[in-house]
Parts: C-alpha cells; sequence; structure tokens
C-alpha cells in the first residue's frame, strides 16, 4: 500500500500530471514571497513620542471640601429634633390636610363651574365606592336565586301533595 502513494497517476481528473512536480517547487517560492515586518520601524512612523492622538490634559481644581471637625458645625440637637418628632405625631399629614386654597379657589369658580366639580367629585366617589357595590350586588343575586330555589321546592312540595 506505501507503494501506491509514492507512484504517480498517470492520468489525473482534475489537474494535469505536470502539476505533482510544481507542487514542491510551489513551496520554496512561497517561504521567499513571505512578508517580514520592522516592527521597531512602524513603532517610529505611526506611533511617535511626542503625538498625543487628540487627547486633552484638562487642569481641573480640586473639589472643595471642608475640614471642619464634625463638633464645630452647627447641626440640629437631639433634643430639639425630640421635640419636632413629638410635635409632627399628634398632626395628620399635609397630603391629609385641607388648605384653605382650595376654599379660595372654589369662590373664584362660576355656578357651572362649581356644579361641573360637583359633579366630577360624586363620579369619584362613585368610582371608588365601586368594589363595594359590585360585593352587594353579588350578595342579591345569591339571595334571589336562593329565593327562587326555595320557591321551586315549595311548588314541587305542593305537587306532590295533590298527587
Amino acid at each position: 500500500m506505501a507503494e501506491n502513494l509514492n507512484r504517480r497517476p498517470k492520468k489525473s481528473i482534475l489537474k494535469n500530471s505536470s502539476s505533482f512536480d510544481k507542487q514542491e517547487a510551489q513551496l520554496s517560492i512561497k517561504k521567499a514571497k513571505e512578508t517580514k515586518w520592522d516592527e521597531m520601524n512602524i513603532i517610529a512612523t505611526l506611533h511617535p513620542p511626542d503625538k498625543d492622538y487628540g487627547h486633552m490634559k484638562i487642569q481641573e481644581p480640586k473639589t472643595p471640601f471642608s475640614y471642619l471637625d464634625a463638633d464645630q458645625l452647627d447641626g440640629v440637637k437631639p433634643e430639639e429634633l425630640a421635640e419636632r418628632m413629638a410635635k409632627a405625631l399628634d398632626k395628620p399629614p399635609k397630603a391629609l390636610e385641607q388648605s384653605d386654597e382650595s376654599e379660595e379657589e372654589e369662590d373664584d369658580l362660576t355656578e357651572e363651574e362649581k356644579q361641573r366639580r360637583k359633579d366630577f367629585e360624586m363620579k369619584r366617589k362613585k368610582h371608588y365606592n365601586e368594589y363595594h357595590a359590585l360585593q352587594m350586588a353579588k350578595k342579591l343575586m345569591e339571595e334571589e336565586e336562593d329565593d327562587e330555589e326555595d320557591a321551586r321546592d315549595a311548588g314541587q312540595s305542593s305537587s306532590s301533595k295533590k298527587e
């Protein structure tokens, strides 16, 4: 079998028979044509030491910082803070407090605008109570179904007595 590998084919389908002879010659030519890079020349040409590539050096002032001790700073005293918190616990949150501004705004409104505002507030109240309304409707429907079942049961028992 090793003998067959060393033999030249009589005629190749894809290549001329002379191509086998040229393969060895082409390998030696390729080695001669290989590119050799002079890396030091490239570095010296493209990356000179004085080139900054457009980067700017910005001289910024130092970040201001206060070097005072915590004792020197005026702060809230713990006793004052405790008093303020105690006062705040007695009052409702500001979001829940009614302001005088809303009353003043209502005074400036015309009758038509007042009526629209009143209608809006009623619709809003109905909307937020809709869950409870649905619960009541379900309860009423269940009661009606129970009444109908009782009526059917009563009707069936009276018809069975007649028979």
